[in-house]
């Protein structure tokens, strides 16, 4: 019954005028179609123009309390005033627009006032159930005389009645809503407090997050170690944290994090594990909690102060532990202990899949390194004799050792093919064994962009197009020279061109050069071959991908090098392709040449 007796909440008055203001907008537009309407039907007697007037009154009242500030800042009379004005306008309507028996039927309009009044709160209901009382009073009292038989009518009776019975209903309705906003309020609360605790798990998280990526760096290298210990004793606030490497038969200190302590003088230095014996009940129970006496068999020398409770656990490496963490407190964790130890064995948990990654990751990269040298070494083996090879295949070609005839020149140039192809994925695996060791460094210079083109595209044309195919190279008027890395720009514009006659069995490749709208030298180079599947653009650029289907050979290392070595230059490689159609590749270098005024094009 309390409840229903309750005061309004200041914060929710707001709200609760914003909605009433509404709801009278509403509620005056319905009145004035329904009341005219009915006057102009000739069912009852009623002024329809003063109920217009009115509900238009009560409409711009309504926008002027949604828009001003000062009746936004004082809620309650604010509501108050609505209420005055609400019963003043139905009192008014009433008594300016019908008599008899129409106004007696327009007397449920005070439940317009009653209603969210009594939802609000009972007194308020009470009072406004009231005030409605007297208003209907007065207007009885003006028709018929104030005398005591027109207050004890039934016409007086009946719709007080109706009034306090409309306000009793609207009570109980109000005292659930009530108890409804209290139960959506510990709900939200409820949220708030389990958002917090996401929050704090997800500060956690990265924390243990944090430590994990510190430990992946080394167990040896003292100063991330010292940034993982300083990060766990943050974690669990504690007084001391330390981090140890443990083998069978020695433990030792590589890290601690002990504020307003000095810095032990044992990190570094191998100590027996029967110095601290509580190291081998980690082993199996993997995490431990010390407290009272335990503590007393603690070495001075790891602690500089006197710890009241701390949490051992264990890191391990193919299930056999390499290392230890201890968080030590100088006040009892109490019924915190459990966290800390959920906390601390995520942390372990975590730093111990994180070192055998480490230790994975460090093979591959070991095993990547003795593969890298392996290519290296027998590419350089194996080019010597292989050119030896296409200089005798050169010179029997050239029958500079004998006569031949079309059978024996045939079979030669077939040779002197395939012998090329292997010359030229050699030379594609040394570049991609150059780039990955690191050894290609960029000498950027001036260079003269229609000579460049000219000394790749003139010997291609010879040795490489197929009959019938033309390829055309040219630069555009203003560009004379670029600064960039002759070497690396040519491997670059070759490999491109090579692959666009491979592909191109009659047509067309073409090679240009531009200064793009933005300032900077674009070459491109575009070809008439047959083209490339859409779902082919997306691996085009990768290692030994090569487009199903196609017959060009080679073992899909060429556009993998264009790729690497334009992110070496800086420069950017994009392609277009459209099957039968061709393709277009373009190289966006990062800088802008020099311009000339002589004609740099060239062309085959």
């Amino acid at each position: 019954m309390s409840s229903l007796w309750s005061q309004p909440f200041t914060d929710d008055m707001a709200v609760f005028n914003r909605w009433l203001c509404v709801s009278r907008m509403r509620t005056a537009v319905a009145v004035a179609v329904f009341f005219p309407l009915v006057a102009w039907l000739h069912l009852v007697a009623l002024n329809g123009l003063v109920v217009l007037a009115l509900c238009a009154a009560l409409v711009a009242y309504s926008l002027l309390g949604l828009r001003s500030p000062w009746l936004t800042a004082h809620p309650r009379c604010f509501f108050w005033m609505q209420l005055v004005v609400d019963l003043g306008a139905i009192t008014l309507g009433i008594g300016l627009a019908a008599r008899g028996e129409a106004a007696l039927l327009a007397r449920p309009l005070y439940a317009i006032a009653i209603v969210p009044a009594s939802l609000l709160s009972v007194p308020f209901g009470l009072a406004t159930a009231t005030l409605s009382t007297l208003g209907h009073g007065f207007l009885l009292a003006s028709e018929r005389g104030f005398t005591l038989a027109t207050l004890c009518s039934f016409d007086f009776l009946a719709p007080t009645f109706l009034f306090f019975l409309v306000a009793q209903q609207s009570f109980v309705y109000g005292a659930h809503l009530r108890e409804k906003s209290v139960k959506l309020a510990g709900l939200a609360q409820s949220l708030e407090v389990s958002q917090a605790r996401l929050a704090e798990e997800g500060r956690l998280a990265a924390g243990i997050a944090e430590i994990g990526r510190t430990l992946s760096a080394s167990l040896d290298d003292p100063e991330p170690l010292s940034r993982v210990v300083g990060t766990i004793r943050e974690r669990l606030w504690a007084d001391w944290c330390a981090l140890f490497s443990v083998d069978e038969a020695s433990f030792r200190l590589l890290a601690v994090c002990e504020p307003e302590s000095g810095a032990s003088n044992v990190t570094g230095i191998d100590l027996p594990l029967g110095t601290w014996p509580a190291i081998e009940r980690v082993r199996d129970a993997r995490i431990l909690a010390l407290g009272g006496n335990e503590l007393m068999a603690l070495p001075s020398s790891l602690s500089g102060r006197t710890l009241r409770s701390t949490l051992l656990t264990g890191l391990y490496r193919d299930h056999v532990m390499v290392g230890l963490i201890a968080v030590g407190h100088a006040t009892p964790l109490g019924a915190s202990e459990p966290w800390a130890r959920n906390l601390l064995a995520g942390i372990a948990e975590h730093a111990s899949v994180v070192l055998q990654n480490a230790r994975l990751l460090e093979e591959v990269r070991t095993a990547s390194a003795l593969k890298s040298e392996f290519v290296g070494a027998v590419s350089h083996e194996l080019r010597s004799p292989l050119n030896i090879v296409l200089g005798y295949l050169e010179m029997l070609l050239d029958e500079a050792l004998g006569p031949l005839t079309d059978a024996q020149r045939d079979a030669l140039r077939r040779t002197d093919l395939q012998a090329s192809t292997l010359l030229e994925m050699i030379e594609a695996l040394l570049d991609l064994n150059r780039i990955d060791a690191g050894k290609l460094p960029v000498e950027s210079v001036p260079v003269s962009l229609p000579d460049l083109l000219r000394d790749v595209c003139e010997p291609m044309q010879r040795n490489v197009a197929r009959p019938g195919v033309e390829l055309r190279w040219e630069t555009e008027p203003s560009i004379d020279r670029i600064e960039t890395d002759p070497g690396k720009l040519k491997t670059i514009v070759r490999n491109l061109v090579h692959n666009a006659l491979k592909f191109t069995e009659h047509g067309e490749v073409r090679v240009s050069a531009s200064i793009t709208s933005d300032g900077v030298v674009e070459i491109v180079v575009s070809d008439t071959g047959c083209g490339m599947p859409p779902e082919a653009l997306g691996y085009v650029f990768e290692m030994f991908r090569q487009i199903p289907g196609s017959s060009g050979g080679g073992v899909g290392l060429g556009l993998h090098i264009v790729r690497r070595l334009a992110e070496v230059l800086g420069a950017h490689v994009t392609v277009d392709s459209t099957p039968g159609r061709g393709s277009r590749f373009s190289v966006v270098l990062k800088g802008g040449g020099e311009t000339s005024d002589a004609v740099g094009t060239v062309a085959a």
